[in-house]
């Protein structure tokens, strides 16, 4: 499924019983351009945990460097999935089993990106 932010939280929304789309893209995304990244806030994360989704844990400490202004661009532009950056504990979490599954088999994260389409 192609990155469709509008779509994906409309129907998240929905199971939350709520309309406020326009605030909601606002509070639960980093990027708020309509195709930006569904790279998730505090809150955002916060909300998606509370309606129980599956997530996946992937662990950064292998990543050297953690965090680079590179790797912020590609999980924006590759990852199809809502995703949490916890840079306090150094983990990626992902609300996609496939995006998850897949950067476990690489073990590398920016190997892992480089691949990815």
């Amino acid at each position: 499924m192609p990155n469709n932010k509008r779509q994906l939280t409309k129907r998240l929304l929905n199971l939350l019983d709520r309309d406020d789309l326009e605030q909601v893209l606002r509070s639960w995304y980093v990027n708020i351009r309509p195709n930006g990244g569904l790279r998730l806030t505090a809150i955002g994360y916060t909300v998606l945990q509370t309606l129980d989704l599956e997530s996946w844990s992937i662990d950064l400490t292998g990543n050297k460097p953690l965090i680079t202004k590179d790797l912020l661009l590609q999980l924006d532009r590759k990852l199809q999935w809502p995703y949490f950056l916890d840079i306090k504990h150094k983990k990626l979490i992902l609300f996609s089993s496939r995006e998850a599954m897949l950067a476990t088999l690489y073990g590398d994260l920016k190997a892992f990106l480089k691949q990815y389409s």
